[in-house]
């Protein structure tokens, strides 16, 4: 079954439940990848799926430092309601200690990686989406000082 299959399923069910903000929250998840279809012209594939999906999640991380700021803990908290039904229809994280593992034996396998730029792309080629970007960024950099 595909991402987009699972998101439709699970639109159903929370129909079924009446679970309005996990409604709202895929709803808004179907139109970003109907949009992204309508952009390519064609059916959306998994990979581009997950890509759409990690974009919405990135939006909203943006908009919850941005309601803190303000003040408005209420709209951060609903928002962050919304990030955990996206990340359901996203592929796991590795944790920190596990990137950080593989971040050292990647290094001590290739001494040349010196600078956190070449490192951090390296590792984002052999770990693909098991870890955010950002994330990675900070553990290289953690890693070579």
């Amino acid at each position: 079954m595909s991402v987009r299959d699972e998101i439709q399923k699970a639109i159903t069910e929370a129909t079924k439940s009446r679970n309005q903000v996990r409604l709202e929250c895929l709803r808004m998840a179907k139109g970003a990848l109907l949009l992204k279809e309508k952009e390519k012209g064609e059916t959306v594939t998994d990979e581009v799926t997950i890509a759409v999906l990690r974009a919405e999640v990135k939006k909203r991380q943006q908009s919850i430092e941005i309601f803190r700021q303000h003040g408005r803990e209420d709209v951060a908290k609903a928002t962050e309601e919304e990030i955990r039904v996206l990340e359901e229809f996203l592929p796991k994280q590795l944790a920190a200690a596990e990137v950080e593992t593989r971040v050292r034996a990647y290094l001590a396998a290739h001494p040349e990686a010196n600078h956190a730029g070449k490192l951090t792309g390296a590792m984002k080629k052999e770990l693909g989406d098991l870890v955010d970007g950002k994330v990675l960024n900070e553990i290289c950099r953690k890693v070579l000082e």
